[in-house]
């Protein structure tokens, strides 16, 4: 039996295409006799087209535009041909075009709002994005979209008000549910206590991270303190990834209490977690208080990302001489240490950790990781680090993915494969588990099973996880990388 060549049938498909795809837009046009160019053009669109060559199909649609300056659908069409050909000022042009014409959907708003914002306009962009907002009919499933939108023009209000709808329209949308939730939990935490309960009781990540706030709400209305209140939850929302949301909870509490000196250390935090200059908050947090904890960790925390681990060292030294009980400082120095390029002080300062508390899980997966990123002798510190964070807390995602991740620096590919989808079956959204495992594929050479791993490690809400995953993506699969 002759085997059919398949490449044969897609040219001779997509040469049929070409053909009838012509036909079928002269259909659509107006009876009318048209010269022999007009349908030469028409042909070369539609053969751009299949070939996905934008600019030669931009080139025809504004040809075809001057023959039928009526058929303003077309101006949505030419937008997304400049948009694919990275031709954004006159992609923005053509929606706005579009729009004036009253011939654009919904999906051609979306993309007018990130054009702008790409070319340095977010304004104009919110203010499109506000004419989606107010659609009574806008599809549910662009409310996402609108926040993440409004978010990035520092508009809080509209973000709130896009998830408080989505709620309303969606409410049995469990994300839609979350976000209402979050943000309102700063504010109003009697009603978000109350919306998610009811989350609370599913599985998956979303009910633990359900879990994980709800906990702060109803530990910070323990303290009748309403700045007080918004600490607690806005940390908790930064653990979580919500740095915006935090941003206006930490607002709001030195707000109410001007001298309140961890306000403005935390509000200094949320602001470089999201790109933001926070030193004049981290100046004013350290004359308030500058003994206090979470001042001094602030500080540490931003010379560190200023590259100055040696400033950021006395800070941490001074904490762990006021808690000598508690390891996490000495991670935190072995840390600065690392930075610095002292590794040898640097993994004494793990060891004192794991010493001063020995069933503490997060302190060996620290050791384990830092002695494997380093390379220090797996038999004498890595393996055995690792171990016994499996001991300690054996079904935790963050304990397999340390052995996974141990075992990807040493080159065992099976044994790292293996306890890194062991992490992901107890909690799929397990970031670092998803970028390791994607790690694993490459150097295994299964490149094309590397792809899904990292494009949901890119999905994450840490930075530095998802600009990882970014770049391997770039790299491996510049076609269909997802950009930061």
């Amino acid at each position: 039996m002759v085997k059919p060549n398949l490449q044969s049938l897609k040219r001779q498909f997509l040469l049929a295409v070409m053909i009838i795809l012509p036909l079928v837009f002269l259909a659509i046009l107006p009876l009318s006799p048209r010269p022999l160019r007009e349908l030469t053009i028409i042909t070369h669109l539609y053969q751009a087209e299949v070939l996905n060559n934008h600019e030669k199909a931009a080139m025809n649609l504004r040809i075809l535009l001057d023959y039928y300056p009526d058929r303003v659908e077309m101006w949505e069409r030419l937008a997304f041909h400049e948009l694919e050909a990275g031709n954004l000022p006159q992609a923005a042009a053509d929606f706005q075009r579009a729009w004036e014409s009253g011939a654009i959907s919904e999906k051609g708003l979306f993309s007018l709002t990130q054009v702008l914002f790409e070319l340095g306009r977010p304004h104009l962009a919110v203010e499109y994005g506000l004419v989606l907002l107010d659609k009574e009919d806008l599809a549910p499933d662009h409310f996402r979209r609108l926040i993440d939108l409004f978010e990035k023009a520092n508009r809080w209000d509209l973000a709130n008000q896009a998830a408080q709808r989505w709620a309303l329209v969606q409410p049995e949308n469990s994300e839609a549910v979350w976000m209402a939730a979050v943000f309102q939990s700063f504010q109003n935490p009697d009603e978000a206590i109350r919306r998610l309960t009811p989350l609370s009781a599913g599985r998956g990540a979303l009910a633990r991270q359900v879990g994980r706030l709800l906990e702060a709400l109803e530990t910070a209305q323990e303290n009748p303190d309403p700045a007080y209140q918004r600490l607690v939850i806005g940390q908790r929302l930064g653990e979580l990834g919500y740095w915006y949301v935090a941003e206006q909870a930490f607002l709001e509490a030195v707000s109410l209490f001007p001298d309140y000196a961890e306000g403005w250390a935390l509000l200094a935090e949320a602001r470089q977690n999201l790109g933001k200059d926070g030193y004049t908050a981290l100046r004013r947090a350290f004359e308030l208080n500058p003994v206090s904890d979470i001042v001094q960790t602030a500080m540490a925390l931003y010379w560190r990302r200023q590259d100055q681990p040696l400033v950021a060292l006395g800070y941490l030294r001074t904490l762990a001489e006021k808690h000598p009980d508690e390891g996490r400082w000495q991670v935190e120095i072995g840390a600065a240490l690392a930075q610095s390029g002292d590794l040898i002080e640097a993994l004494h300062a793990y060891r004192r950790a794991v010493e001063i508390e020995p069933e503490n899980a997060e302190l060996w997966r620290s050791l384990a990781m830092f002695s494997a990123s380093n390379g220090f002798d797996p038999q004498a510190y890595t393996l055995p680090a690792a171990q016994r964070a499996l001991d300690l807390d054996g079904s935790n995602p963050a304990s397999l993915d340390t052995a996974g991740f141990v075992y990807l620096q040493l080159g065992e590919w099976k044994e790292a494969e293996q306890f890194l989808q062991q992490a992901l079956k107890v909690d799929d959204s397990y970031a670092p588990a998803w970028l390791h495992l994607g790690q694993v594929y490459l150097e295994m050479g299964r490149t094309s099973q590397a792809f899904q791993p990292l494009k949901k490690a890119a999905e994450s809400q840490d930075e530095g996880i998802a600009l990882t995953a970014q770049r391997l993506l770039q790299r491996y699969f510049p076609a269909e990388a997802i950009q930061p």
